[in-house]
């Protein structure tokens, strides 16, 4: 009798084991599939970071360009070339040629 119910234990012990194994196996399986999930996210974030690096490097050229353009308006050299261009006006002491047509 008591040989049976150390067999009754030892089904046990396998059962849980079996059980446990399992809950472990399935726990595996889970942590596996979200490291994956993981994964591909990581390399889209990657990817995103890259393409926003180069378009902050883009606008920081057109940034600079933006600044040169503004220092040129605010040049005199700018001011005298649209007062010909724009309004004909010329100093006192040029002489303006004018082209026949």
């Amino acid at each position: 009798m008591a040989r049976r119910s150390q067999e009754k234990l030892s089904r046990g012990n396998r059962r849980g084991m079996v059980v446990i194994a399992g809950v472990v196996a399935v726990l595996l399986v889970v942590f596996m599939v979200q490291s994956r999930q993981i994964s591909v996210k990581n390399a889209s974030y990657e990817s995103q970071k890259e393409e926003l690096t180069q378009k902050l490097q883009d606008e920081e050229l057109r940034s600079g360009e933006i600044d040169k353009l503004k220092d040129y308006v605010n040049s005199t050299e700018f001011i005298e070339k649209m007062a010909r261009e724009k309004l004909g006006l010329v100093y006192d002491d040029e002489i303006i040629f004018k082209a026949e047509k």
